[in-house]
């Protein structure tokens, strides 16, 4: 398996040194870019993974101390907090295996030289040309350890941006010199691949980050926006019962005046009929008199 994607990237590779003029850093460079561009959603994935496990960190930290004389309780209730979470402890491991075959197979093609050279030399029918910057040959080590000491500060600051467990703090400095004592001894064409695969990594883990803090940014906005709406919405109501409640209160107050004009009428009729009767009887009497 290794060796088919050996094959491929070198097809890959080979085409990339013709476009660049017959320069191998440049191709080497592009190589790195295509399969950075390949394995982007993998390693997006690898990075939000990395970013849930550290926000959940210092609840982590809660845990422990709350369970520090019980590790198997401290087990259980995290992995329960972490399923109601969904956050995957394995979840920044899993595209680094994925990725594993194509970085294996980059490592084998570039430490192996020949396999470029020969497949150049057919399709350009000339001689392969490993130099690059200052003279650098590229299929042999760096004898000035320049690539080296940029290839372990890159992979440092990648590391800085990536590791978020404080238990793993001595893998940001053991892995950078580890990487500076390998790269010594391999071609100077493999230690350029992994310093400028070093450099696109921070690059997508910037890219990341501007991404979600503007999709942040929308959310919240988004959130504000609606709690505006159901403000306003729950004002209009309050106005509209308000406008309801005015016009019951209204239409009761008509009511009972409408229901007061007869009884005013009824009290001013009454004495009035007892007035004429009482004249009437009056003047019965004067004239029997």
């Amino acid at each position: 398996m290794i060796e088919t994607l050996a094959g491929y990237v070198n097809i890959l590779l080979s085409y990339f040194y013709i476009v660049a003029g017959s320069n191998y850093g440049i191709a080497i460079i592009m190589l790195s870019a295509v399969v950075n561009i390949i394995t982007f959603p993998l390693t997006r994935k690898q990075i939000q993974s990395s970013k849930k496990l550290q926000d959940i960190q210092p609840e982590l930290k809660k845990l422990q101390e709350k369970y520090k004389h019980d590790k198997e309780k401290y087990n259980k209730v995290t992995m329960e907090y972490m399923k109601e979470n969904k956050v995957n402890p394995l979840g920044g491991c899993l595209p680094l295996i994925v990725q594993f075959p194509i970085i294996i197979a980059v490592f084998h093609l570039l430490r192996e030289p020949t396999l470029i050279a020969q497949r150049v030399e057919q399709e350009l029918g000339g001689v392969f040309s490993s130099k690059f910057l200052f003279g650098l040959d590229l299929i042999q080590p760096d004898p000035l350890y320049i690539l080296p000491i940029m290839a372990a500060a890159a992979t440092f600051f990648h590391q800085r941006m990536v590791l978020t467990d404080p238990k793993q703090k001595m893998m940001l400095y053991i892995f950078p010199v580890m990487i500076m004592v390998i790269s010594v001894s391999f071609p100077s064409g493999l230690v350029l691949y992994w310093f400028t695969n070093s450099l696109f990594s921070i690059g997508n883990h910037f890219l990341m980050k501007s991404t979600d803090a503007r999709k942040k940014e929308k959310d919240n906005l988004k959130n504000e926006n609606q709690e505006k709406i159901g403000r306003s919405d729950s004002e209009d109501s309050q106005n509209e019962q308000i406008n309801k409640n005015q016009e019951k209160t209204s239409s009761r107050k008509m009511k009972t005046q409408k229901n007061q004009i007869p009884k005013k009428i009824k009290a001013v009729d009454g004495p009035k009929t007892k007035k004429k009767s009482v004249k009437g009887k009056k003047k019965g009497a004067g004239k029997a008199r």
